[in-house]
């Protein structure tokens, strides 16, 4: 009876994830690396070192954000299957403040990255005018700052209600705060996140606009969230760390998330495809013809394989959705994949002859 009440309670209350001194360390060492690199780039090339950051940043929003909307459907729809990775996934949340950090470097490097920042490059172009009532720095500094404003504030709000059961908070009291809050997280959530999908990676080409771009990244935002819940959890796991609280029970359910999300990011790129491909519109066209022209063709082929039928056929048979090491090596596969997404989608308009690439590259990324 002891027993099944402490396993109980630990489904409550999953208790303090905290990081140790050496990791603490090696963030430390990750963000000297990152502007060590960024420097050696924006020497080169500024349009590379600016698009490096673009790449991080938004990356790392991805798999944030991703984290919180996972936790807000949790609390919504009392899942209790979740409980022992959900720390986990609040853990990914921690870096959502520092989003703000990170768009301020957006804001500074916004001329190297973005074409309808010059006024007299865009002069006489009737469309891009045409828009600058929506692309202009005001507009786009304020309606950005407004969304990382309020990520952070729901993000203390929920957060900050979960680890209050560790101060003696009763869960019901949490549970009601929590699903009313997160409530408002979706509503803001969608908004938020499609804008700043158009405003940081659609505007790159100023010329091109689809309303599923929005979705598109989401798609890939939840689809890498997943992989990256996987591979700590399975760290922690087998580092004795999660003790008995999951089992390949909760692998298997992770796996079938990721793999549902797999196969809806395909079906939304494709989908986004085919609907311009049939219009047939100059303005929209563009965007795909220039990432199956050039040096970006087996990137554009590279990116739809790996994303989507690599992962989806290892994640296909039950067994493998039961597997440490299958799902391991395929989250892995999947947050690779993500990289080449975010690259795929913003170096195209400022290196249209093919991808530029150094190792530098990755020290922003860290």
């Amino acid at each position: 009876m002891a027993q099944a009440h402490s396993a109980e309670q630990s489904l409550y209350n999953p208790g303090t994830l905290k990081a140790s001194g050496t990791m603490t360390g090696v963030f430390g060492a990750f963000i000297a690396i990152g502007l060590i690199s960024f420097f050696a780039m924006y020497g080169a090339d500024h349009a590379h070192a600016w698009s490096a950051v673009l790449r991080a940043h938004f990356y790392f929003i991805t798999i944030s954000l991703g984290a919180m909307f996972f936790i807000v459907i949790q609390w919504i729809t009392t899942s209790m299957w979740s409980a022992p990775v959900r720390r986990i996934a609040e853990g990914f949340t921690a870096y959502i403040p520092f989003i703000l950090i990170s768009t301020l470097l957006i804001f500074i490097g916004s001329k190297s990255l973005f074409k309808w920042t010059d006024l007299e490059a865009i002069k006489g172009d009737a469309v891009v005018e045409g828009k600058l009532g929506y692309l202009n720095m005001t507009f786009f500094v304020i309606r950005t700052l407004i969304a990382v404003a309020g990520w952070i504030f729901f993000q203390r709000k929920l957060i900050g209600g979960s680890l209050s059961v560790d101060q003696g908070v009763s869960y019901k009291t949490v549970y009601e705060r929590n699903r009313k809050w997160g409530v408002g997280f979706l509503i803001f959530f969608a908004l938020s996140f499609s804008m700043a999908a158009f405003d940081q990676l659609m505007s790159l080409d100023p010329h091109f606009f689809s309303t599923m771009f929005g979705v598109y990244t989401f798609a890939g935002a939840y689809q890498s969230f997943f992989a990256m819940l996987t591979v700590v959890t399975i760290i922690l796991k087998r580092t004795g760390r999660l003790g008995n609280l999951v089992n390949e029970n909760h692998l298997h359910d992770i796996g079938k998330l990721m793999f549902g999300f797999t196969v809806f990011w395909a079906y939304t790129g494709f989908s986004q495809y085919m609907l311009i491909w049939y219009a047939n519109l100059p303005e929209e066209t563009g965007y795909f013809l220039l990432r199956f022209n050039d040096g970006w063709t087996p990137w554009s082929i590279g990116l739809f394989i790996g994303k989507f039928f690599v992962p989806f056929f290892l994640l296909l048979p039950r067994g493998n959705k039961r597997s440490d090491e299958v799902m391991f090596i395929t989250a892995i596969w999947i947050l690779a994949m993500q990289y080449l997404d975010m690259n795929w989608m913003i170096q195209p308009q400022l290196f249209p002859n093919g991808p530029v690439f150094a190792v530098w590259d990755i020290g922003v990324w860290l």
